[in-house]
């Protein structure tokens, strides 16, 4: 994984919404129109620009966004972050939450406050926090038949179903343990938060 710059080279910003969300298009527009004025190039995640026009503001792809932006600012709630996150997750681009949802430990800036957060981001004001990831791998006869990377957690059920699981548990291509179930659920820190307050 390559490294992005540092926050006082935050030159090209992304800024993903949750498209339908009551009121996010001002938001949005206002975080745009702020960038611009900074100076920043600014783009607007290919959904969220379906929503939401800016004079100026082209769209990219999460793809691209994971190629080309310096740092991406997520504006909705956690469902909003968690879907760019595992899209972005193997590209390193930063994650900025702002809360124009319900649920907000991930995107834990207020709407409200916004303004003055991204003015202190963009001079290099700001901390990173690191998260883990869970690279979860489905096999059956030895071949694969799922993998993805996750940023909360990674859940393997029964489906639709009925009568439980035989689960084979490895950890880093070690075994661990075998498993009769309705499922298995392997969280990362960030997820086991949610686990914990449900």
């Amino acid at each position: 994984m390559s490294s992005k710059p540092a926050s006082s080279a935050f030159r090209t910003i992304a800024v993903v919404g949750k498209p339908m969300a009551i009121g996010i298009g001002d938001s949005l527009a206002e975080i745009a129109a702020f960038l611009q004025g900074s100076g920043r190039n600014v783009v607007f995640e290919a959904e969220t620009a379906r929503h939401v026009t800016v004079p100026g503001v082209r769209s990219m792809t999460p793809a691209e966004i994971g190629e080309h932006a310096d740092v991406a600012i997520v504006v909705g709630g956690d469902g909003t972050m968690l879907g760019i996150a595992r899209q972005l997750a193997s590209s390193d681009v930063p994650l900025i939450g702002i809360n124009h949802g319900r649920l907000g430990f991930m995107t834990d800036i207020p709407v409200e406050r916004m303004m003055p957060l991204l003015a202190d981001m963009l001079d290099g004001k700001v901390e990173s926090e690191r998260r883990s990831l869970l690279e979860g791998e489905v096999l059956r006869d030895n071949q694969p038949i799922f993998q993805a990377l996750a940023f909360n957690d990674v859940v393997v059920a029964r489906g639709t179903g009925s009568g439980m699981v035989e689960l084979k548990v490895s950890v880093d291509d070690r075994f661990m343990y075998n498993q009769r179930s309705d499922g298995l659920i392997v969280s990362t820190p960030t997820g086991s938060t949610a686990y914990s307050l449900s």
